[in-house]
């Protein structure tokens, strides 16, 4: 299945859905590596197989495959400290909210292999559908710090 193909699937009653697949996908004005590969992580986030083997077949043809193990490094280590942060937020105490995370994110010292502000933006869309504000308002602060727009991080 092709990109608009699926865009195509798209019920009549989402045609909202649609039109902003065209919009923020089809012909966005970011740089394609940032939209392919959000697209991409977001839909290895969600669990949706068929939706990211289109994404991946897309990646693959346009950037490689590097690019494709990149990104999923990049779904797998955010995803990681998506519920560690959702869980030690939830704790009754405040050094218990403060505790240390112990798990080895060496990927992240080279941002998975992507540009940083790449990585970034991954990581930020990641965690906003894993709902974790800890890593939503972290990954947007250092987009921020590094120049980037609010209507970049919307």
């Amino acid at each position: 299945m092709t990109l608009n193909d699926l865009k195509n699937s798209i019920p009549d009653f989402a045609k909202d859905v649609k039109l902003n697949f065209s919009s923020l996908i089809i012909n966005s004005e970011y740089d394609e590596e940032l939209v392919y590969g959000c697209a991409y992580a977001s839909s290895l986030a969600i669990g949706d197989n068929h939706i990211a083997s289109v994404f991946e077949e897309e990646c693959r043809n346009r950037f490689g495959g590097e690019f494709i193990e990149s990104v999923k490094a990049t779904v797998i280590v955010m995803s990681l400290n998506n519920i560690w942060y959702k869980y030690r937020d939830s704790m009754p105490t405040t050094e218990m909210k403060m505790a240390p995370q112990k798990m080895r994110v060496n990927i992240m010292a080279n941002h998975a292999g992507l540009d940083k502000i790449l990585f970034e933006s991954m990581s930020l869309c990641v965690s906003a559908i894993n709902g974790c504000t800890f890593c939503v308002k972290a990954h947007s602060d250092l987009l921020l710090e590094n120049e980037k727009t609010k209507e970049y991080i919307f």
